[in-house]
């Protein structure tokens, strides 16, 4: 067989690998975005009925900040959130009002520097919290089962395709896409 004829075949391959990888992150964000995984779980297992009733108007972005605020018992700067989630300041401001008229988080200032501001789950943001990381527990678990069925060679490997390919997306983006 020519180098040439066997080229055109691993191009075909590389093709048909192509199709299949699109489909799957095609079927993976269509069904999160579609069935919205985190809020169908949480909604199954609230049991507060203020809580039942703040959830369908929540993002999951909403939820992330909410889990990052909660794990910092002495509170946390809207900086520092937007640092730990990879997301712009003017988003978590966004998110942190909308939390704040939900009475799910609160604002705190220190004596000695007025100026700052901290966020702090209330008791209602807590147990919405401790909810949502229960569902990201479960999800690592399943993840992990997964994983086990593949050496780290091959995990390495489906890690930095995918870090390569996020690269290529982000590189396509326009400059001022925010």
């Amino acid at each position: 067989m020519s180098s040439e004829r066997q080229g055109s075949g691993v191009d075909e391959e590389r093709l048909r690998l192509k199709h299949r990888i699109e489909t799957s992150i095609f079927h993976m964000f269509m069904n999160e975005t579609d069935d919205d995984q985190d809020r169908h779980w949480l909604m199954e297992r609230i049991s507060d009925d203020r809580l039942r009733k703040l959830l369908p108007g929540m993002s999951i972005s909403g939820l992330h900040v909410l889990d990052v605020i909660q794990a910092h018992a002495d509170g946390i700067k809207g900086i520092d959130i937007a640092r730990r989630l990879k997301i712009t300041k003017g988003a978590v401001s966004k998110i942190t009002r909308k939390l704040l008229e939900q009475g799910l988080i609160r604002k705190e200032q220190r004596p000695d520097n007025l100026k700052e501001v901290y966020f702090l789950t209330t008791p209602l943001g807590a147990e919405l919290a401790g909810l949502h990381r229960m569902f990201h527990e479960e999800q690592d678990k399943k993840a992990m089962r997964l994983f086990g069925d593949y050496d780290a060679a091959s995990l390495e490997i489906v890690a930095d395709f995918l870090e390569k390919l996020a690269a290529l997306r982000r590189a396509a983006e326009p400059e001022n896409a925010e």
